[in-house]
């Protein structure tokens, strides 16, 4: 890459990596494995945002990526905008960088490596655990022990043996697949309140998802934030602080009345788990509340979230789900969940809602990544 591309005047040549929802179902995928995937309306949106900053060439999957770089010839590539989720194994999501690292292209968001690990909850919730930072007491099953065990043994060998059991012992838990995004696999019947109902959740969920680890953590009884953040190491920051107000806690929370919702159903209006149903639905529940960045509470949830974005290596742009444990005074912000690859659909995904809130339009988020990215180049070529 040539240094004179790295200004931010320069219009650059940018490649656009992604996994279409209507290109994989044409191919046959079921809707249920294309749930991660891409609409045509946010892929169009992105490229329109990428067009802003020089020529954009639509590469599309992993596939399409392979067939040009085994070409033999260099590609004109200043950047690579990898949005890919792709296929095939719990570390699917560093496919594409992974092969853009072995030809040695520049690309946006983080690397194979860290995409690997943050897929994995579990693994991720290992590594914050050993570094110190807050997250909630868990215990793994693992893949494909549901075989030969009945569910009830599989409580008794991972949960009631493993090293955070005593922590565990206090209901409710959550369970959940430790390597789905999207929501998929998360919903109300996995807060569990009991051990029977435990039981009933290992079993649905080893049935399920029989080549993930499942894992079960302590439910957090605290406020949830999700932290939107640009920037990598020392130059990361929180662009905002989203809080999510479930409406079954927090009756008197007040409604949106600006916001297109398309269900008041009640179903709705009792989830308090932000799974896959509600992700998936713009309905009054939860209140996507934009907080003060100077907020005493939003400032201690920004420093644990921006601790684990920099141990676990994440880079450009993301998210970090927050619980605290408690309501009210002394509240522990946990990390959740890290997101190295957020969602980017406009008007509707919580990355992009944090930044409009905080002054940032949706152009000049994608710029933001971008810039990162290249700034990344920039001192790798010096």
């Amino acid at each position: 890459m040539d240094n004179h591309r790295l200004t931010e005047s320069t219009p650059l040549n940018i490649a656009f990596t992604y996994d279409s929802i209507s290109e994989w179902l044409a191919q046959g995928l079921t809707k249920e494995e294309c749930a991660q995937f891409q609409t045509d309306e946010t892929l169009d949106a992105i490229a329109a945002a990428l067009a802003q900053l020089g020529t954009v060439e639509r590469i599309g999957t992993l596939k399409s990526l392979v067939q040009r770089l085994g070409s033999g010839v260099r590609q004109p590539w200043d950047i690579v905008f990898n949005f890919s989720e792709s296929i095939g194994g719990l570390g699917k999501e560093g496919h594409v960088p992974g092969l853009l690292e072995a030809y040695q292209y520049n690309y946006t968001f983080s690397d194979s490596s860290v995409l690997a690990l943050c897929m994995d909850k579990a693994k991720t919730k290992m590594v914050l655990d050993y570094h110190g930072i807050p997250t909630s007491p868990f215990a793994c099953i693992l893949p494909r022990a549901g075989k030969d065990l009945s569910p009830q043994k599989l409580v008794d060998k991972y949960i009631w043996k493993s090293r955070h059991a005593d922590a565990l012992r206090k209901f409710p838990l959550f369970v959940k697949p430790a390597a789905d995004n999207s929501g998929v696999g998360i919903q109300q019947e996995n807060k569990v309140d009991n051990e029977t109902q435990l039981t009933q959740a290992v079993e649905r969920l080893t049935a399920q998802f029989p080549d993930q680890t499942i894992l079960v953590e302590r439910f957090l009884q605290g406020r949830e934030f999700t932290v939107g953040i640009l920037g990598t190491g020392a130059e990361a920051k929180a662009v905002g602080v989203m809080e999510l107000v479930f409406l079954q806690d927090h009756p008197d929370c007040p409604i949106d009345p600006n916001a297109p919702y398309v269900s008041h159903d009640e179903h709705y209006m009792k989830i308090h788990v932000y799974g896959s149903v509600l992700k998936n639905i713009w309905t009054p529940n939860p209140q996507r509340v934009h907080l003060s960045l100077s907020d005493p509470v939003v400032v201690e949830v920004v420093r644990v979230a921006l601790e684990a974005w920099n141990v676990l290596g994440c880079r450009d742009g993301g998210r970090v789900d927050i619980r605290c444990d408690i309501l009210g005074e002394g509240a522990i912000p946990h990390v959740m969940e890290v997101n190295p690859i957020p969602g980017l659909t406009p008007y509707w995904s919580d990355l992009p809602l944090i930044a409009e809130a905080n002054g940032m339009d949706f152009n000049e988020l994608i710029a933001s990544i971008v810039r990162n990215a290249m700034s990344r180049a920039t001192k790798n070529a010096h």
